[in-house]
């Protein structure tokens, strides 16, 4: 797999800041986060419950054998005589008016001192209980927009939350409740604390020395329970919410979420690794790795939640990555098309079609913009055009001159060489560029042969068409030249330039006076005296070279 790093195009670099504008929108505006808490729910449970919480529960079985709900009183004094000698209690239940037999109840939290009760916060301000106690919490749980209860945070300056006052009544009085959402660290599903039901308890006498006990309802009819991240379609009793809650004060675990900003960084590298890096692989590769990628995000997001309680996004660097990817290769496939057509149009006519395919698969190894290389130009040249053009019509010559320069652009095309352009009645071709051939030298010597052999046959097609016959001349050089393409912005073309182009040019031109059909260079006779005969002419002066140069003639057999 070799990867090769592209100047970003202005298409991508547009694609790219548009998709980093709206993901940041989405970001900052907090309008998807009902997808991403329900991504990170799964992240929640697999943990232990602290053993010393025991939460008594009023649960249907109890209702059925105490009788029915609301209970007196004095039961809820029985249950709290019971549970007398833990280190604290949570008594999660409305006590909010005054009943027919508060005394037992009122006698029981005098003799205590170990309760802490509950109060809620209404539009109208604090419903707190009757019994003028200095610890209560407010048990109001905020549900999402989805019902799912994920956090806690502080309602009202003056009160605390239920689970909070029993923390600091039992474990810290210089605990401060800061002015911010807390995530809840939920343990694992329901019911998963210590319980035992209120009539067991009665009936029995357990020890709950350093315990915390919770006190509430967990029968389904009395309405104290909601969904939370670890539910699973079963909803938990608000008295085992504030169980979680308090295990998160107790242990220091809340949930921490990445911040937006961070957010918004991991999605821009994101951006620029799928789009500029993973878009310019093979679409083979890039798929596997994405996923990989994606599969790695995921198991160290599970593992930095599980250790350090540390909520990494799920939602936005998985999408980002995937949008900037998909969007880079789209991008690509665009630049792409263009890119062809461009190499195309510059090349079809030049070209034979396996090598236009070539080029085409090979684009990325092009270097059309100017480089330095070794080639081999051939010239060709009708001889005595201007007598002959001036002897037959305009419309007999354009037809002698299209047949003409179809057939010979046939065998240069064929033996893999770059038509570079016609002057007038000359072809202008080169070999070794724009893709590479080892065999340049030959080929082009190759071409020519063939070109002289095929003018008998050429000259009989245009006496049938009563045209005079043509005699030609060409010269090939092999050295270096400057290749690429040239012209103003408005029209350019692939070409070549340089010494050893004018070179290739003025041997074409000696052709006549040496009466030969092919002069080559030595340097092209260098490369092409094993495999073809050739006949040395001698040192002669060429324009360009302050020494005389040794050319020779290729012999048509």
């Amino acid at each position: 797999m070799r990867l090769l790093i592209k100047k970003p195009s202005r298409l991508g670099l547009v694609v790219f800041f548009f998709l980093i504008i709206l993901f940041s929108l989405l970001i900052l505006s907090n309008s998807l986060s009902h997808f991403r808490s329900i991504l990170s729910d799964n992240l929640h449970g697999g943990k232990k419950p602290l053993e010393n919480i025991i939460i008594v529960k009023i649960d249907d079985y109890s209702i059925e054998k105490i009788g029915k709900w609301p209970w007196d009183r004095s039961i809820f004094a029985e249950l709290l005589k019971k549970t007398e000698d833990a280190k604290i209690i949570g008594l999660d239940l409305s006590l909010f008016e005054p009943s027919s037999n508060d005394k037992s109840l009122i006698k029981a939290l005098k003799e205590m001192n170990n309760v802490v009760l509950a109060s809620e916060l209404t539009e109208e301000g604090l419903n707190a209980p009757i019994f003028n106690l200095p610890h209560h919490g407010y048990v109001n749980l905020n549900a999402d927009s989805d019902g799912v209860i994920r956090s806690i945070e502080k309602y009202d300056v003056d009160y605390l939350p239920f689970s909070f006052a029993i923390y600091k009544f039992g474990w810290n009085e210089r605990a401060l409740f800061e002015n911010k959402k807390f995530f809840i660290n939920f343990i694992s599903k329901p019911e998963s604390f210590s319980f035992i039901n209120a009539y067991d308890l009665l009936d029995s006498n357990p020890n709950f020395k350093d315990k915390i006990v919770l006190i509430g309802v967990t029968a389904p009819n009395l309405h104290d329970a909601y969904f939370v991240p670890t539910s699973n379609g079963v909803a938990m009793s608000g008295v085992e919410i504030h169980a979680n809650i308090l295990q998160n004060l107790i242990l220091d675990n809340f949930v921490e979420k990445q911040s937006r900003i961070s957010i918004l960084l991991f999605v821009f590298f994101a951006g620029i690794f799928g789009m500029f890096l993973l878009s310019q692989i093979r679409i083979n590769y890039t798929i596997p790795i994405v996923l990989i990628l994606l599969l790695a995000y995921i198991l160290n997001s599970i593992i930095i939640f599980s250790r350090f309680n540390y909520l990494l996004d799920l939602f936005f660097f998985p999408i980002a990555l995937l949008s900037f990817t998909g969007a880079g290769i789209g991008v690509n496939y665009l630049e792409e098309k263009k890119q062809n057509l461009h190499i195309v149009n510059a090349f079809g006519k030049y070209v034979n079609k396996d090598l236009l395919k070539e080029i085409l698969s090979r684009k990325r190894e092009l270097r059309l913009w100017g480089e330095k290389k070794n080639i081999t130009v051939f010239f060709s040249d009708i001889r005595g055009f201007t007598t002959l053009s001036e002897k037959i019509n305009p419309e007999d010559l354009v037809s002698l001159m299209n047949y003409y320069l179809t057939e010979m652009t046939k065998i240069i095309l064929k033996n893999k060489g770059t038509v570079d352009k016609f002057i007038g009645d000359a072809i202008m071709a080169f070999w070794n560029a724009p893709i590479e051939e080892k065999d340049h030298s030959y080929l082009a010597c190759k071409t020519a042969v063939e070109q002289i052999q095929i003018l008998e046959r050429i000259n009989k097609e245009l006496s049938r068409k009563n045209l005079p016959s043509i005699k030609i001349g060409i010269g090939i050089n092999t050295g270096e030249a400057i290749i690429g393409n040239m012209g103003s912005e408005e029209r350019f073309d692939y070409t070549a330039i340089g010494d050893n182009v004018n070179i290739a040019s003025r041997l074409e031109g000696l052709t006549k006076q040496y009466k030969s059909n092919i002069i080559i260079s030595e340097s092209t006779y260098n490369a092409v005296k094993n495999r073809l005969k050739c006949k040395k002419i001698g040192l002669v002066n060429v324009k360009g070279k302050k020494l005389p140069v040794n050319i020779y003639e290729l012999i048509v057999r």
